[in-house]
């Protein structure tokens, strides 16, 4: 096995692992957080915003990284570079959103679970934050999906 293969593999794993997290919380976590108390939102979010703000983005960008390389190294104008361009599109598509949207969002829960504060506007801001984690979760899995087919069709 050559490290040419291993490429889309790395794509896959890490990128499945934000896949995961996003479509879990689009599903189930939003809705959980809708019939929870304030001060349980803040505490188990803000918790869960401190450790994976720090353990996710690894994964994110080794995907990312490994998503373009895999385009470097795969031959121009197929069906699988373009199945590998959509995927880095919705790569940067998710990132955007965590970047813009639910990152400044993640320390303000965080900073607040710190302080055992319930902000004034928590469900607004909890709102913001459930109002890109659907886009997200159709990004990663327009990423996933077009990564696997890419290492099929290859």
């Amino acid at each position: 096995m050559q490290f040419v293969d291993v490429l889309p593999v790395l794509a896959i794993l890490c990128t499945g692992v934000v896949y995961g997290v996003d479509v879990f919380f689009a599903v189930v976590g939003r809705q959980a957080l809708a019939e929870s108390t304030d001060a349980a939102i803040v505490d188990v979010m803000g918790r869960i915003h401190q450790v994976a703000d720090a353990r996710m983005p690894i994964l994110g960008v080794t995907g990312l990284l490994a998503t373009i390389a895999f385009a470097v190294v795969s031959p121009i104008s197929t069906p699988v570079s373009w199945l590998i361009v959509i995927a880095i599109v919705s790569l940067l598509v998710q990132l955007g959103l965590y970047l813009t949207v639910a990152k400044p969002i993640n320390t303000k829960m965080t900073e607040a679970a710190q302080r055992k504060e319930v902000p004034s506007d928590l469900r607004e801001i909890q709102n913001r934050w459930d109002s890109v984690i659907g886009a997200r979760a159709i990004a990663m899995t327009l990423a996933v999906g077009c990564l696997v087919m890419a290492t099929n069709l290859r």
